[in-house]
């Protein structure tokens, strides 16, 4: 069975007959990514062209089309290869875990909003925070931190993995914290997660990726 990386999304399962239908009706070429079970990694389809011109068949190959750098997420492994998953394309950034800000954060904030929504003031606290909230992002992947802030202009601060050199967590009895993320170069933090449920989790996720890449 072959698996294809088409319009930046995994697709397939494919017989080797319908990746030649494919092939001959020119829906793919010879850069277009494939994976099959036993490869290493993602690899063009020019590799196993002699397989797809079949003996006897009219069809040219398709033209050598230039490929477009792709900004794509890991495509994730299909259900009957959960035990195997697939391999990333290179040029790909795997989230490795992704969140907002606790809405505990604003635990005071939330009282006041209900205890005042009959005066109509309660309402725009709970807009207020909700808003904060969702205009609030974080992410880590395999290669970065970085946080984002705002819906209509966006501003974002970002930290390389193999650049952190001090991670800071701190927590609440309430179980919420912050995580400061920053290098040698700077005395205060460059990346922080503000108001976070899983403090130790997120943490801990890091200091992994740190030690896969030394």
């Amino acid at each position: 069975m072959y698996y294809l990386w088409l319009n930046e999304a995994q697709a397939g399962p494919f017989t080797l007959a319908q990746l030649v239908e494919q092939w001959q009706a020119r829906r793919v070429n010879d850069l277009t990514l494939y994976w099959e079970e036993g490869n290493a990694d993602w690899l063009p389809l020019h590799n196993i062209a002699g397989l797809l011109n079949s003996p006897g068949s009219t069809t040219t190959p398709p033209p050598f089309l230039p490929p477009v750098p792709p900004i794509v997420p890991s495509p994730a492994p299909p259900p009957a290869l959960a035990a195997s998953s697939l391999p990333v394309p290179a040029a790909g950034e795997q989230v490795v875990w992704a969140g907002h800000p606790s809405l505990w954060s604003w635990a005071g904030s939330l009282f006041w909003g209900i205890v005042l929504t009959p005066l109509v003031i309660g309402i725009f606290i709970l807009v207020h925070v909700f808003w904060s909230r969702s205009s609030t992002r974080y992410r880590v992947t395999d290669h970065r931190v970085s946080m984002e802030t705002g819906i209509f202009t966006r501003s974002s601060r970002e930290l390389r993995i193999e650049d952190i050199r001090s991670i800071a967590a701190r927590e609440n009895i309430f179980g919420i914290g912050d995580i400061e993320f920053s290098t040698a170069a700077r005395a205060e933090a460059e990346v922080v997660f503000h108001g976070l449920a899983h403090v130790e989790k997120v943490r801990d996720l890091v200091k992994d990726l740190q030690d896969r890449g030394r």
